[in-house]
């Protein structure tokens, strides 16, 4: 759907495109107000969005594996470069307004071919990125836009090849930012000194992992209709987790989880949480078996603990979807699910409750996932 001319904007946070090239198509469509093109001027009709002009791989759905250097190559643009679905070519500009605004990079325009290849703006590759690169192929920009860590989808494939492990976030990055922010508000304990993040790694996932964990989190949209009333897909959450850290991983120069099969942390950033190990370290569990997490980043400061000599300590921030979920403030010891109806408990602290603290629960292995190691 849409133009059928500009490739579908495509989303490296989830590996998948967009219906629409960009709010222009988008809010044509969805107002019936098929305007001019933004790149040649011409009325856009419904027969100009037919197949016969898109892509193969965008008519079959499939995602197009972009090369790390399909940004244009205009200074400080990080938006896709434009495809000519008539001439099976890519232009070095996203837009005729970028190549119009930079007459001096237009003699590197390129011939006509099949498939797009790497421009040589120096401006975009090699280490003059710094912090700016793609923490994978470190020779392209990341995602400005959507504040991702990868330059495109490429790169995006090479880090789900490499799970399981972890890769720092620069600490320029926006995803650095946001993430310290939160565990800094979120530092509620008075009686315990704050500790602000030092370093911050996102956790390396599988295609598998990832698709397991995309499935149930569909499933639970259908169920509740979240984004419809302003939410995340599934009411996806960001929460805390403290474990116990065995080995120093995460601390400056070790970047290698380890294989001592006794570290809790490393186990759950290799294969996920499990509920096979429940109740393997607290030995209580306020809101029957299943995986807990928290708000409030001072609480998981207390489960984070270390078996060798660090003067860091570690806790990982997940991804969790909420759905659903029951407020409880007394102690339900016994629960194997959440009520019938719900996906996840709310433990809520009330006066002459049990908690002092937030608590959310979920019970199945797919409805979390760790995303960043935050080592503070």
């Amino acid at each position: 759907m849409g133009c059928g001319i500009k490739t579908r904007r495509f989303d490296t946070n989830t590996g998948s495109y967009f219906d629409y090239c960009g709010l222009h198509c988008r809010n044509a469509v969805r107002n019936g107000n098929w305007g001019a093109s933004p790149l040649n001027g011409q009325t856009t009709t419904a027969a100009a969005s037919s197949s016969s002009f898109v892509p193969q791989q965008i008519r079959s759905g499939q995602p197009v594996q972009n090369p790390s250097s399909s940004n244009c190559i205009a200074p400080n643009c990080n938006r896709p470069r434009w495809y000519n679905p008539q001439q099976g070519d890519y232009s070095l500009f996203c837009s005729i307004k970028c190549r119009n605004a930079n007459p001096h990079l237009q003699s590197q325009q390129q011939p006509q071919r099949s498939q797009p290849q790497p421009s040589h703006a120096p401006a975009v590759v090699g280490s003059s990125l710094g912090q700016r690169a793609c923490v994978i192929c470190k020779s392209a920009p990341y995602d400005a836009a959507r504040e991702s860590l990868f330059c495109g989808y490429a790169c995006l494939k090479k880090a789900e090849a490499m799970a399981p492990g972890i890769i720092e976030i620069p600490m320029s990055h926006p995803k650095f930012r946001n993430i310290a922010h939160q565990f800094t508000q979120k530092w509620l304990h008075t009686n315990v000194a704050f500790r602000p993040p030092k370093h911050i790694y996102i956790v390396l996932q599988s295609a598998t992992q990832k698709a397991s964990y995309a499935r149930y989190k569909a499933k639970v949209e259908r169920e509740g209709n979240f984004v419809a009333s302003g939410r995340t897909e599934g009411n996806e959450n960001r929460r805390f987790h403290g474990s116990t850290r065995q080995c120093r991983l995460g601390d400056p120069g070790n970047t290698q989880l380890c294989s001592n099969t006794n570290c809790p942390l490393c186990g759950i950033l290799r294969t996920s949480f499990d509920l096979a190990f429940f109740k393997v370290k607290t030995g209580f569990a306020r809101f029957g078996r299943g995986h807990y997490t928290t708000a409030t980043s001072s609480k998981s400061d207390s489960y984070s603990t270390n078996g060798s000599t660090s003067s860091y300590k570690a806790i990982i921030m997940t991804k969790v979807v909420v759905g659903r979920g029951y407020k409880m403030t007394q102690n339900a010891q016994t629960l194997t699910a959440p009520p019938t109806g719900f996906h996840s408990v709310l433990g809520e602290p009330v006066q002459g409750g049990k908690l002092n603290y937030d608590e959310l629960v979920v019970y199945d292995n797919d409805a979390i996932r760790p995303a960043y190691l935050i080592v503070y």
